[in-house]
């Protein structure tokens, strides 16, 4: 059921992207169906962390998000702590497009979040990426 109102949901989006007027859109016209490397990301990333490293996990994460930050298609970068449980983290992530996100992937500062956090971990589950259009969400 979760899986068809998902699907639904994505079909609206995309519909109501490509049927959007140019008065909407600021006299420009909406091509985010014909070119899905257009569409914005949002990300929603659980972490667990192993409780030893609470600390040191915030900290690595905070000097990728100042890099991250100046990165021009990183529009959000939020780190979430649980109130009931300090091992468990939401990554919200928004991204301006696919290209500019994988882009991020590259850079140093990501790559030495990721040398950073290794082993800090204990599960990562439930990612959700949901992909919108700039014209209908800007």
């Amino acid at each position: 059921m979760r899986k068809i109102l998902l699907a639904i949901g994505c079909i609206v989006l995309l519909s109501g992207c490509c049927n959007t007027s140019n008065q909407e859109t600021g006299g420009k016209a909406c091509n985010c169906a014909a070119i899905k490397d257009s569409l914005g990301i949002i990300m929603n990333i659980p972490i667990k962390v192993k409780p030893e490293f609470v600390s040191a996990y915030k900290a690595a994460y905070e000097k990728c998000k100042v890099s991250s930050m100046q990165e021009e298609v990183c529009l959000e970068y939020s780190l979430f702590q649980s109130y009931t449980d300090s091992t468990e983290f939401h990554i919200f992530e928004r991204w301006k497009n696919t290209p500019g996100h994988l882009a991020h992937k590259e850079t140093e500062h990501y790559k030495q979040f990721r040398k950073e956090i290794e082993g800090m971990t204990v599960q990562i589950s439930g990612r959700m990426n949901t992909y919108v259009c700039p014209c209908v969400n800007p």
